[in-house]
């Protein structure tokens, strides 16, 4: 039988298939792509531990939004919240910041592998006001009956975490689509002062973190790869 949340997940279909043409730009997109995960969720009862991963600016955030108003009972869980606290860095680190060597991947897997033998944990978030983690942000409880796991890196092949999922979506994005959401993102973040200084960053560092998840394979990996 079901679980309760699947049952309201497929009571509410017609309205959110119906209400989702009344919206507009990247938030009807997320709809139309949250509609194949939950196709493939009503496929398999089974599901937990889902992993969603795609390069730097190809709607994974908000996508998560959409998820998470679907499914209201599930956990997100950020890969961001492993992001190596600034303290930690040096100037090339904080120009690189997003870069494989700027998070913390073998904390992010020990957690992820406790979630999945104990279906339970803390997670750290990231406060984009301080642009630090914060520790013990998110709570994964015996009664959370689905985890999704979002990040850049969650199918890269030295991370070694494909296998813990029971679901793997990569966000496929053209690069010169996903440099200008971040260009935006960046200024509206404070990340950068200036359009011209946001999309130097784009170029030169969230570009170079895209051109490595794509040459390493994730799109490969993922069971479900969507237009990001």
């Amino acid at each position: 039988m079901e679980s309760d949340w699947r049952l309201k997940l497929m009571e509410q279909d017609e309205h959110h298939i119906i209400s989702h043409r009344n919206e507009s730009g990247s938030i009807a997109a997320a709809m139309i792509r949250a509609e194949a995960i939950l196709e493939l969720l009503r496929q398999r009862s089974d599901a937990y531990l889902i992993g969603i991963a795609g390069i730097p600016g190809s709607g994974k955030t908000t996508l998560c939004d959409v998820l998470r108003q679907r499914l209201s009972e599930a956990v997100i869980v950020p890969m961001d919240g492993y992001h190596l606290p600034r303290c930690q860095l040096d100037a090339e680190g904080m120009r690189r910041r997003g870069a494989q060597h700027t998070f913390d991947a073998a904390s992010f897997r020990a957690d992820l592998l406790k979630l999945k033998e104990t279906r339970s944990g803390v997670f750290p978030t990231f406060d984009h006001a301080e642009k630090d983690p914060h520790p013990g942000a998110i709570q994964v409880t015996l009664a959370t009956p689905l985890v999704i796991v979002e990040g850049i890196y969650v199918l890269m092949r030295d991370w070694n975490l494909e296998s813990l999922f029971d679901l793997r979506v990569f966000l496929d994005c053209d690069l010169d689509t996903a440099t200008d959401r971040l260009t935006l993102r960046h200024v509206a973040c404070g990340i950068s002062s200036t359009p011209e200084e946001a999309r130097h960053r784009a170029l030169t560092n969230d570009r170079l973190n895209s051109i490595e998840i794509l040459t390493d394979g994730c799109r490969e990996r993922a069971d479900l790869v969507l237009e990001g």
